[in-house]
């Protein structure tokens, strides 16, 4: 004790320069930790727009993009490019400026070559057309095809980078030719922003672009022309089964040309979010910040970071919304958590000293206890000539004894209950996962080939995750594949990778992931997705180590070890011919069955528990809902679970509320047996603080319950406490209750006094004694009542009248 005092005190004296070096150290780390730097830079950056609002954008872009009703109404997709060269057409007779094309016109669509002449003879008049371009590798630039036979036509890249944001770049080198990004063509070099990478600023919906369908666009112009003139058009596909799309604060679906907007938006208008300065921001703010808040010493810890918290929400929101300046938000908070662990640790050192403090008195209480105890024993043996003048003092002991009692419980610990075993992120508790887990252990070391089977969800990727971990090859790559996914060709080109030629726009030679994965794993996942062609080629990469890409002859050494992966029955389409026997024993080296969710229901809760931790710390779940969950199939099985989690993390977090409650979960996963209603109602309604609307809300969120089942349940319930305390009302509405929160009980006393006033009223209309008598007066009293209160019910009014003869 003395050493940890010691200890304590020196934390104390140094406090401040301890403080700095969290400071610095803090900085240091979150300057250099990419990892977790994303998501909280992406999640501050929605936050400053919510306070800041959207944002009008330039009245100079306008987007004509082709809609589905487009599409179905013109053929179908692809349009024919006839409808191109109409609008091109169209819109330079009227004066447009640049005109940016962000369809991609491909060269393997046969049937459009009738259509091309047309659109290269409007093209080749027209001197204000960008045309879209994907720079695929880094010697590699695919084209529209007009700019194969025109290479006058300029061109703009579509590609973007994705991290805590989106990404352009201004311009990507290929072969030293400069190949500028689509917006930046079209921009024009008196826009040019000078940087490698603008990051895109989405402050508006895409839809708030002046902005037409194909066949709006038809109608428009021939009703106001002008609207057109001198102005930059951008000219894609809106459809989402068609575009690809990325997800942004203010759209979930932006369509490419609506992103493009953007980008031309932010550079004519200089809106780009500017990144450069983020980290010397973030240095300067919190040092001066921290130094000021913290090194002052006033208030309490949590005040302190709520202030410091303040301040950088106030300066980030200037600097973003007025500046486009963003933060390292990271290298602000970083700090701050590390004082605030310490404050909270110094703290916790300071209880747990005075808690060792206590020890003694605790002790001391005991002790009193005991010789509380005996000295009543020897009153009570007092002669009777003795007693009526100690009944007081036996009383007055007795009260003191109670309390006494109640100290030393209120000082005993809470258990904790555990059970949970977590290895390599599989969470587990059953016996069955972890005899999955010995098999891991004892094969990932080696370099044998493993298939995992399991049913969809039960985690076979986290199986063939951990093995790599664990083994030789942990430093290297781990790639996973999705056999299903991917079309037999576009299987084999990914996985074995091709040489130049292979095929139409295949300019280069491409890396198979294979190849990516040399030296390490990869995860093949639905094996029996495959076809046979492919399979032959995989059985030749297992047996020899060998592989030959798409369009070569030659042979290429490859050292990977594969994992794969099935949620089907593999003997079975073996008999059927449709897998490769040699290929199923190659594979099979190890096996690894992962067991659905419904044969180990003890792994439910643990799984629920920590899915329900990793969405917010503060959030448990009720006794209703784990039982609830425990009796479902769970076909997805743990995937499902954990989207179930989610959602009800959703509702609950939405409500304000700290529980999970049978509500929020959906309909078809709420399972409860009529013996259970008692425990449900009760967590409900003690979730709720037994409210005035407490009764109503729990009848509607366990569905198919009237409200008076619930009050008479509430009715019961008291009753049943009140005879088990021995009629002692303050002690039986605390145990109902579940707590001593004063507000709680004063709700629960009021609901309680007027079940007892209520019979106390009758039985003085009725004027007799004779229970039978009562009971047969109290029908009603018994008619909505569960029976298995009744007996408690029969108890109470016993004791009110024998009470009343009193």
């Amino acid at each position: 004790m003395d050493k940890n005092y010691s200890t304590l005190s020196n934390l104390l004296r140094y406090r401040k320069i301890i403080l700095l070096s969290l400071i610095l150290v803090g900085l240091l780390v979150s300057l250099n930790l990419d990892s977790i730097r994303y998501p909280i830079n992406a999640g501050y950056e929605k936050l400053m727009r919510v306070i800041g609002g959207a944002k009008e954008p330039d009245n100079s872009i306008v987007i004509v993009h082709i809609n589905t009703d487009d599409i179905e109404q013109l053929g179908g997709w692809p349009l024919k490019r006839s409808y191109y060269a109409l609008l091109i057409d169209r819109l330079n007779k009227i004066g447009a400026g640049k005109i940016g094309v962000e369809v991609m016109f491909s060269s393997r669509l046969a049937f459009q070559e009738i259509y091309n002449d047309l659109l290269n003879e409007v093209l080749k008049k027209s001197n204000n057309v960008v045309l879209s371009s994907i720079v695929a590798t880094s010697d590699t630039i695919i084209y529209s095809q007009p700019k194969y036979e025109i290479p006058s036509l300029k061109t703009g890249h579509l590609n973007y980078i994705v991290s805590d944001g989106y990404y352009v770049p201004e311009y990507i080198s290929v072969n030293g030719q400069i190949e500028k990004a689509f917006a930046v063509e079209i921009a024009g070099d008196d826009f040019t922003e000078g940087d490698d990478l603008l990051k895109v600023n989405f402050y508006n919906s895409w839809r708030k672009f002046q902005n037409y369908s194909l066949i709006e666009f038809f109608g428009e112009i021939e009703k106001n022309p002008d609207a057109f003139k001198n102005k930059f058009v951008l000219i894609g596909v809106s459809d989402p089964t068609v575009a690809k799309t990325v997800s942004t604060f203010y759209d979930k679906e932006l369509p490419g040309v609506g992103f493009h907007a953007f980008v031309l938006d932010n550079i004519i208008t200089r809106r780009s979010l500017n990144y450069k300065y983020s980290n010397l921001l973030s240095v300067l703010a919190v040092l001066s910040i921290l130094m000021f808040v913290f090194l002052l010493r006033f208030g309490s810890p949590e005040l302190r970071i709520a202030i410091y918290l303040f301040f950088i929400l106030i300066s980030s929101f200037v600097l973003f919304n007025y500046f486009y300046v963003v933060f390292n938000y990271k290298a602000a908070l970083l700090p701050a958590v590390l004082i605030f662990a310490f404050e909270l640790y110094i703290r916790l050192s300071v209880n747990k000293r005075q808690a060792l403090l206590a020890i003694s008195e605790s002790e001391l209480l005991k002790r009193t206890l005991e010789s509380k105890e005996a000295l009543l024993e020897s009153i009570s043996k007092h002669s009777e000539q003795a007693k009526g003048e100690l009944l007081n003092q036996i009383e007055k002991l007795k009260n003191e004894i109670k309390q006494l009692k109640e100290l030393e419980q209120d000082s005993e610990p809470a258990e904790k209950h555990g059970g949970r075993h977590q290895f390599e992120n599989i969470v587990y508790k059953s016996g069955a996962m972890d005899k999955v887990i010995k098999t891991i252990e004892k094969v990932a070391p080696t370099d044998a080939t493993v298939l995992v089977v399991g049913e969809s969800g039960s985690g076979k990727e986290l199986v063939a995750r951990a093995i790599h971990n664990l083994s030789n090859r942990r430093e290297k790559e781990f790639i996973s594949v999705n056999c299903a996914a991917l079309t037999e060709t576009l299987l084999e080109s990914e996985l074995f990778g091709y040489v130049k030629g292979a095929f139409t726009n295949a300019v280069s030679d491409k890396k198979g992931l294979f190849e990516a994965a040399d030296g390490g794993t990869i995860f093949l996942d639905e094996i029996a997705e495959t076809r046979d062609s492919f399979q032959a080629k995989l059985l030749r990469v297992i047996q020899f180590g060998e592989l030959q890409k798409v369009g070569s002859t030659q042979i290429q050494k490859i050292n990977v070890r594969i994992i794969a992966a099935t949620n089907k029955n593999l003997t079975q389409l073996i008999k059927e011919g449709k897998f490769r026997e040699d290929l199923y024993y190659r594979l099979n080296v190890f096996n690894i069955e992962i067991p659905p969710l419904r044969e180990r229901k003890e792994d439910i809760p643990i799984l629920a528990e920590y899915f329900l931790e990793c969405e917010a710390d503060n959030l448990k779940f009720s006794k209703a809902v784990l039982d609830s969950l425990a009796k479902n199939e769970w076909k997805g099985n743990v995937r499902e679970l954990e989207s179930i989690v989610k959602r009800a993390a959703v509702f609950a977090k939405a409500e304000g509320r700290d529980v999970i409650l049978l509500s929020d979960l959906p309909d078809d996963y709420r399972h409860y047996r009529k013996a259970d209603l008692e425990d449900f109602i009760l967590d409900s309604l003690r979730a709720k603080k037994f409210s005035h609307s407490s009764v109503v809300e729990t009848a509607r969120e366990i569905g198919n319950v009237s409200r008076t089942v619930v009050g008479e349940i509430l009715r019961g319930l008291f009753f049943k406490n009140y005879v088990q305390n021995n009629y002692d009302f303050d002690a039986a509405v605390r145990s109902v209750a579940g707590t001593d929160e004063e507000e709680v009980l004063n709700r629960l006393k009021s609901k309680a006094a007027k079940y007892l006033e209520n019979i106390e009223n009758d039985l003085k209309k009725i004027k007799t004694d004779d229970f039978e008598e009562v009971k047969r007066a109290f029908t009603s009293k018994y008619k909505n009542l569960p029976v298995r209160y009744h007996d408690y019910l029969d108890a109470v009014i016993r004791f009110l009248i024998s009470r009343t003869k009193k």
